[in-house]
């Protein structure tokens, strides 16, 4: 049983690297599994950009941090699973920045520069979202407006999660939220008011444990026709793992368009780096069309297609994105929604 949270406490990485990740000694199929948070947590609000896979117990702590709190209040989920691209895209932008503001500094000081924002992805403890138990939040009001968490601070100067510096309303709605996480289950990174965790490397530090139960996990690679933050009509694909860690090695799966849908787009997601083949079954008055990839649902240009037969068109890629689209027509930017 983890002890109670200790407010405060410092996460060196040296003490992160120290514990000891249960589930590395059990086979795959005996790991907690991820869940969808768009279905397992429905009464919160999932901002459609994130990769939306959290382990089953801190989705349970969630569910029961919304349950706790009052008068039409919501937590927004803006992070919760990373993939490794994603954390190392983060980390690597984030070194590039620090060197070209501090070009005089030493490679030993820009890595402790990134570090104090972004978990690195290189030591034995993996980053929190990329364990799939950690989550960011914040707090809506009954119309679905941000709560004020952070005036009159901005940036990171608002983001100890205990600060002094905000105003007495916005200390009152960032506690409501915090009391809330804390209550449920979760302990919390005290430099970012917004991050919570529960068996994740972190999370044991900051609560005295020597152990934990999560390490890293990948997210499952699927189809998903007209993904605008609403889980429906997944296609999970099949695909090739890693029989120690579970990564995806390769994945290929098919899509059947029919008659009735003149215009379709469907995403590929989270086969980052993961050689993939799509097969595209079409009608026929689609057979010879050109087809589209869009990166993130921007940046469209026609698909190279390696083979066509008849009705079915194979693409063959190795994604470069998390999030790679593929469609009959050029779409209209779409602005980020949530459910």
């Amino acid at each position: 049983m983890a002890k109670a949270p200790l407010i405060g406490t410092p996460e060196p990485i040296a003490a992160l690297n120290r514990v000891k990740i249960t589930e590395y000694a059990n086979p795959l199929e005996q790991r907690e599994p991820l869940v969808d948070i768009r279905l397992y947590c429905p009464d919160v609000v999932v901002t459609d950009t994130l990769c939306p896979y959290f382990r089953k117990a801190p989705a349970d702590l969630l569910n029961r941090a919304q349950a706790s709190l009052k008068n039409g209040l919501k937590l927004r989920v803006h992070t919760v699973l990373r993939t490794r691209a994603m954390q190392k895209r983060g980390w690597d932008n984030y070194f590039k920045r620090m060197q070209e503001e501090h070009p005089q500094w030493p490679l030993s000081a820009l890595r402790r520069a990134t570090n104090k924002y972004y978990a690195p992805y290189d030591q034995p403890a993996p980053p929190g979202h990329c364990t799939g138990g950690a989550v960011d939040v914040n707090l809506l009001d009954k119309e679905g407006n941000d709560l004020d968490l952070i005036s009159p601070t901005q940036g990171w100067e608002a983001a100890y999660t205990w600060s002094n510096l905000i105003s007495p309303e916005a200390k009152q709605s960032r506690m409501t939220m915090v009391n809330a996480m804390l209550e449920a289950g979760f302990s919390n990174c005290r430099d970012e008011y917004w991050h919570y965790s529960w068996g994740d490397s972190a999370w044991a530090v900051r609560v005295g444990e020597q152990s934990c139960p999560y390490g890293w996990v990948y997210s499952p690679i699927v189809l998903e026709p007209d993904f605008e933050g609403i889980a429906h009509n997944q296609i999970a694909l099949t695909y090739t793992v890693d029989p120690k860690t579970g990564k995806p090695l390769s994945a290929e799966g098919d899509f059947e368009v029919s008659t009735a849908q003149d215009r379709w787009r469907i995403g590929l997601l989270w086969a980052s780096e993961v050689p993939t083949i799509l097969r595209l079954h079409l009608p026929s008055s689609q057979s010879s069309s050109p087809l589209y990839w869009g990166v993130n649902r921007e940046n469209w240009v026609e698909a190279p297609t390696t083979e066509r037969e008849s009705k079915i068109i194979t693409l063959r890629t190795t994604p470069e994105a998390d999030r790679l689209y593929v469609a009959n027509f050029i779409p209209p930017p779409i602005e980020e929604t949530t459910q």
